[in-house]
């Protein structure tokens, strides 16, 4: 062989050496970065997971805060209508304390007082007597009886007989009332 082709051997042997490591180089890195495509994939997952189940977890809390405060302002109206039956029969006590001796005076006295207090404790709980006692709505008023009257308009209430409430803005107990006849 002549010196021309042995070296011409030579640099096309080193060509082939560095065209073969370079494939390796390039073996080695495909693997890699498919693997570290995989992992950025799966790390993607698991982080959107992860917000599915934080805001899952947010929701949750939301929700159980809210049932919360419904069954707690459930449990009040619960105990505050039971004590419309005490402040009714307290009127009604009150009303007739002209058909009493001047003995009892100083008992109606303190029962007065007893009905201010409970009065008072309704009124911290934002327990409000029903207002509107002229025109009948079915949404306030519950019709226990008809009467005809001249001199009022059907669908007017005549009387109350047992006085309406409302708790924090929504009906704790509707008025029974008496109604003009249509």
């Amino acid at each position: 062989m002549s010196k021309k082709s042995k070296c011409t051997d030579k640099v096309e042997n080193k060509h082939k050496e560095k065209n073969s490591q370079e494939q390796e180089c390039t073996n080695v890195e495909a693997p890699e970065s498919s693997d570290v495509s995989k992992c950025e994939q799966e790390r993607d997952n698991f982080k959107a997971q992860f917000l599915r189940v934080t805001a899952d977890f947010e929701n949750f809390k939301r929700r159980q805060e809210k049932e919360q405060a419904q069954w707690y302002q459930q449990a009040q109206a619960d105990v505050l209508k039971d004590l419309l039956v005490i402040v009714d029969n307290f009127d009604r006590a009150l009303q007739e304390k002209q058909a009493h001796t001047p003995e009892l005076a100083s008992w109606l006295q303190g029962f007065e007082l007893i009905h201010k207090f409970i009065k008072k404790l309704l009124k911290d709980y934002e327990v409000e007597e029903l207002k509107n006692m002229s025109e009948f709505d079915p949404e306030f008023h519950e019709a226990l009886a008809q009467v005809e009257a001249e001199d009022k308009t059907p669908g007017e209430i005549v009387d109350v007989l047992e006085k309406g409430y409302t708790f924090k803005g929504s009906l704790l107990r509707p008025a029974k009332v008496t109604v003009v006849k249509d």
